[in-house]
């Protein structure tokens, strides 16, 4: 029901990268529920994340769509069932079968399972573990061809803390002042702390299934590196963007755990 890709080619790593809304599949019984059509989805999906969640040896990527069951939501939000569940956009044509709803609900479940299995994998050799939680957002709500929504409530790259205990905050600042300012191309990236966005359910179960033993950061890019109506990706921005930020969240990782000795 739920496809993704659970990857752990170094377990003597710390970290951990994932992109729970990269996906697009849609499970093939859901197919004939839903109304919203596959160009539109990709739009409020998040593509491309995987890629940036790839490079860190340690990823879980999803490829089945938010709009079957979305995995930052809690569980009885996360089968999108009406407009409001959805920002308003009519994803089902039909009720679902309740004992269609029970199968996603159960997939749910299950990945939950494996996920804190993981990491308890991890946290048997590592002390403490950073969870870097990818996402992207659209900037251009106006249409194809109108001016880009105002950079003052949209910045490049967002770093979600609301979800994390409070003693987490000045670290999670430390890594968007290093960001900030960087250049990617001709881009001076913006990149600010808890705009926009409150955070998602994932980051806050894994704080409240292992607290004190991790840090989850939600990390929102903003779809500069890609049209978000054509879905082209800039193949050379996006490059650079994503090496950018793999090797300065990896280098502030470092820091952390030997300074802070978390």
């Amino acid at each position: 029901m739920i496809q993704s890709t659970f990857h752990f080619a170094n377990q003597q790593s710390p970290v951990l990268a994932t992109a729970i809304h990269n996906g697009h599949l849609m499970p093939e019984m859901l197919m004939k529920y839903t109304q919203i059509v596959a160009e539109e989805r990709y739009r409020e999906e998040d593509p491309f994340t995987g890629t940036i969640a790839q490079l860190f040896e340690n990823n879980i990527v999803l490829e089945t769509s938010r709009f079957a069951v979305d995995l930052n939501r809690i569980r009885e939000k996360s089968v999108y069932l009406k407009p409001e569940d959805a920002w308003g956009l009519e994803v089902r044509n039909a009720e679902l079968p309740q004992n269609l709803q029970s199968a996603l609900y159960h997939a749910y479940d299950s990945w939950y399972k494996v996920l804190d299995s993981q990491i308890n994998r991890l946290l048997e050799i590592h002390p403490f573990l950073v969870v870097f939680d990818v996402h992207s957002y659209n900037h251009r709500r106006g249409g194809a061809h109108a001016a880009p929504d105002s950079q003052r409530d949209n910045p490049d790259i967002i770093l979600g803390r609301s979800n994390m205990p409070h003693q987490y905050h000045a670290l999670v600042q430390k890594l968007a002042d290093t960001l900030n300012g960087k250049m990617v191309r001709n881009i001076s990236l913006d990149v600010r702390c808890d705009v926009k966005f409150p955070g998602g359910n994932f980051p806050r179960h894994l704080h409240r299934n292992f607290n004190g033993r991790l840090i989850a950061i939600a990390v929102e890019f903003k779809k500069i590196f890609m049209d978000e109506h054509s879905h082209e990706v800039y193949p050379a921005f996006f490059k650079e963007l994503k090496e950018l930020f793999h090797a300065e969240a990896m280098s502030w990782t470092q820091d952390v755990l030997l300074k802070e000795k978390l």
